[in-house]
């Protein structure tokens, strides 16, 4: 039986560079997966470190983000964009057929005093630490009350953020947001 959750993101299904595509991930510095094979990224075939470069240039919210940050040097910018976008490894090809399709959220970092994160990683997300918190902690199945205590909010104020994550991760509901989270390596 197929769920609504696989007809969304049939990709969501296939392992990251076994059956087909191209994903990048960071760890301590870039790295490429291809036909089962992890690769440091300037050991990738030329053509796959330009897709990665053309998918960063191309990326126009945050190369105005950089330049408005003062970062102009393309490596220091292409870095930070490989670690905070392509992000890591997960169960989606960051490329397939030749489009580039970045990590819906980044669930492999936890620099949670990042002054930038929600406003460069999380690419359809946009999640901050604290909302991610939030969700792990909802997720270890704790009230709404229990949960606002654990995180030091009110009640009004946990309500407020549980309806903030929903309107994110486009959901109406606390299952369908804690589903989205999970698809998207929360």
């Amino acid at each position: 039986m197929e769920t609504k959750l696989v007809k969304k993101n049939k990709l969501a299904i296939i392992p990251a560079g076994i059956v087909e595509g191209i994903e990048g991930f960071w760890y301590d510095g870039k790295w490429v997966l291809m036909e089962g094979r992890a690769m440091p990224f300037h050991e990738s075939p030329g053509r796959v470190q330009r897709m990665f470069a053309e998918a960063c240039m191309n990326d126009k919210r945050r190369m105005a983000y950089a330049r408005k940050k003062g970062i102009t040097k393309f490596s220091e910018v292409f870095d930070w964009w490989y670690r905070c976008v392509v992000g890591g490894l997960d169960h989606v090809p960051d490329f397939l057929d030749g489009k580039f399709q970045p990590d819906a959220f980044n669930n492999l970092c936890t620099n949670y005093s990042c002054e930038d994160r929600g406003k460069w990683c999380s690419v359809e997300a946009g999640l901050k630490s604290h909302e991610v918190k939030t969700i792990v902690a909802l997720k270890r199945g704790k009230s709404m009350a229990e949960t606002a205590n654990e995180l030091h909010v009110s009640c009004a104020g946990m309500k407020s953020r549980v309806e903030k994550i929903k309107t994110k991760l486009g959901t109406s509901n606390m299952a369908s947001m804690m589903a989205r989270a999970t698809e998207i390596g929360i």
